[in-house]
């Protein structure tokens, strides 16, 4: 078996050579770890949540309040960044030759905040929940029908042999935040008939252990047994506040540390306070995009024509101009792959823009004087204003847009349905992000392509590309492969790629360190941080 250096260099991670995830990334811990123990930070940490989550349970991540509520306190074994793995509870991560036998070790220092050593028990236990919870096999025991094996080696490394080569397995892992398997004697079937994850003496893997739970806000306290060292930020506060204008009068008035910006006009009111603000970007790996329902009441008995006539009457420019303003905070997109992923074909031609031609199309088609029921998530920036620039775009070729914002729990449902879901025909047009894409990972639009996710409209031809990617070991026909399917995906117009997003933060002046920390939705390195 030997090792693979896993960098955006290389097209796949199965790729003949040494996986070390993000190079030196144990070099940078032990840096990081040095650092730390040679702090006296004594700072608090101020973040704001639209709302409390009602349990801290690592593996119930439904919400990027609650994904934010959880970093500080558990750990995943790594995490995929553009330049590889950057390594937390696990210290490596061995794939051999096949494609098939995945190694993981844990760190030997990794340990739970009671004092207990994490082991590949608690990788198993929380994998066992997993599988008790979903009522049947998950993405981590089974892959298209087949088991997956795991063998304990010792207690700190775990073989895992897949039945069959899958791409996406590495993402799979990236996204395991383990439980204490000894909190529960080992027997998962006691975690959902239990409070333990909504009370302060939970054990912990991250560098905080759970101080208060308040009604609107968690506390939490560095540990001074993390084995990466000890945070010089000493109070974490999770503290509800909401978004929008609540959110920034809150972190104007010093309540809050930090906050993101997402439109052009704060962007410029910060940069000139450069005497009071410190501004930090981190390319967010999001694509954010427009999708075609082909269930909805109208699409559904349109033709090609019509979605071409739709997507040719798009600017791209003109929309990313007024929904965002600058392209500090988004750039448009041209594939459905992120630039951050490293099957990304920056060649890909993307929708050209063409007023004349989509009038002809849409007159041709039937589409004109059609209307179309446009739905985006109202909890989310800018999208509003990308449904405004649609409508306005399509109204020049004829086509009404009638816009609905639907809140977070109502746009989930109805956005992602399959043909014979009742809410399936109740939308035609939708704006939507998919989660951060970065290193050797595509198991987002895997999901789109493969019609797993929802009912996208690829054709068979476009999920066979895909399965295919995904079984592929050579590193140049997997990128072969992933050049075409970015194409042909393109081709069948069912969805847009709009933009590309930076996640940019403004903090207050006395603290440092936020772009050091991988985000997506927040913060997952505290050793970064450091408020003065």
């Amino acid at each position: 078996m030997k090792k693979r250096f896993l960098s955006i260099l290389l097209a796949s991670i199965l790729a003949v050579g040494a996986l070390t995830g993000c190079g030196n990334s144990n070099e940078k811990n032990d840096a990081k770890k040095q650092e730390t123990e040679n702090s006296s930070g004594k700072g608090t940490f101020t973040i704001a949540m639209g709302y409390k989550p009602n349990s801290l349970q690592p593996s119930a991540q439904s919400s990027d309040d609650l994904v934010s509520a959880i970093r500080p306190i558990y750990e995943p074994l790594f995490a995929e960044t553009k330049e590889g793995l950057e390594y937390y509870l696990a210290d490596s991560l061995d794939i051999s030759d096949d494609g098939l036998t995945y190694t993981i070790h844990i760190n030997d220092d990794a340990n739970w905040s009671d004092g207990k050593p994490i082991t590949v028990q608690d990788i198993m236990f929380t994998i066992d929940y997993g599988v008790l919870t979903y009522g049947g096999p998950t993405s981590f025991t089974q892959i298209n029908g087949k088991e997956v094996k795991f063998t304990k080696k010792d207690d700190k490394t775990l073989d895992i042999v897949l039945p069959e080569v899958y791409d996406n397995y590495v993402r799979t892992l990236a996204q395991f935040y383990p439980m204490p398997s000894h909190a529960f004697d080992n027997d998962p079937s006691k975690i959902d008939n239990s409070d333990y994850f909504k009370k302060t003496d939970m054990a912990t893997s991250g560098a905080y252990t759970v101080s208060e739970i308040n009604e609107d806000s968690f506390v939490f306290k560095a540990r001074d047994d993390y084995y990466r060292g000890t945070p010089t930020v000493k109070t974490v506060i999770m503290k509800t506040i909401g978004s929008g204008s609540t959110k920034q009068i809150e972190f104007e008035n010093g309540q809050i540390d930090y906050m993101r910006v997402t439109s052009a006009e704060d962007l410029k009111k910060y940069k000139e306070a450069s005497d009071k603000y410190n501004l930090y970007s981190v390319s967010e790996a999001r694509l954010n995009y427009i999708q075609l329902n082909p269930n909805g009441s109208v699409m559904s008995t349109l033709s090609d024509d019509a979605r071409k006539a739709i997507f040719m009457a798009l600017n791209k420019e003109e929309i990313v101009d007024f929904a965002w303003g600058s392209d500090e905070l988004a750039v448009p997109a041209n594939s459905l792959l992120t630039p951050d992923q490293s099957l990304y074909n920056k060649d890909c031609k993307g929708y050209d823009y063409n007023l004349e031609e989509a009038k002809k199309l849409a007159e041709s088609s039937g589409l004109k004087g059609k209307t179309l029921t446009y739905i985006y998530n109202a909890d989310r920036a800018n999208m509003e204003a990308v449904a405004t620039v649609v409508q306005q775009q399509l109204a020049a070729i004829g086509v009404n847009v009638e816009i609905e914002g639907c809140d977070t729990s109502t746009f989930f449902p109805r956005f992602f349905t399959k043909a014979d879901s009742e809410l399936a025909p109740t939308w035609d047009i939708g704006s939507n992000g998919w989660d951060s894409q970065r290193g050797t990972n595509c198991g987002q639009s895997i999901s789109y392509f493969t019609n797993r996710l929802a009912d996208c409209g690829f054709s068979d031809e476009v999920s066979g590309l895909a399965q295919q990617a995904l079984g592929t070991v050579d590193a140049d026909e997997k990128q072969e492969l992933w050049n075409e399917i970015q194409d042909k995906a393109l081709e069948e117009c069912w969805e847009y790629p709009l933009t590309y997003t930076n996640y940019v933060m403004v903090s207050q002046k006395n603290v440092s360190g936020l772009s050091d920390s991988t985000v997506i939705p927040e913060f997952i390195d505290y050793l970064s941080i450091q408020v003065d």
